[in-house]
């Protein structure tokens, strides 16, 4: 029971997320931030394997490596957020693990 209800809460998140990007694509601006903010106030309840899979899929439309990146984009506001989720998530991790040593 409680399988079927984490898959079903992680195909809609990615049912979202792909809405959120084909909104992006074809400029509908307002419902696609709508999306926008609800998937940021979803990234702390998120597990690392979807955030993973989420930054993966907004590179693959940004450029990660830009110097001077559209900051108007959200998929490109998202990508950003999405990393530092995991940075912080990384960070506590590794706080922990110093912790254990000491």
């Amino acid at each position: 029971m409680v399988l079927r209800q984490f898959r079903a809460n992680d195909a809609a998140h990615v049912a979202q997320r792909e809405d959120f990007i084909l909104l992006h694509e074809r400029g509908q601006t307002q419902p696609c931030q709508h999306l926008y903010e609800s998937l940021i106030r979803q990234l702390p309840e998120l597990n690392d394997r979807t955030l993973v899979e989420d930054l993966e899929r907004a590179a693959l439309l940004v450029d990660p490596r830009n110097p001077a990146p559209d900051l108007d984009n959200p998929v490109w506001k998202y990508y950003v957020s999405v990393k530092r989720e995991l940075q912080n998530r990384a960070d506590l991790r590794l706080r922990a693990l110093q912790h254990t040593e000491n």
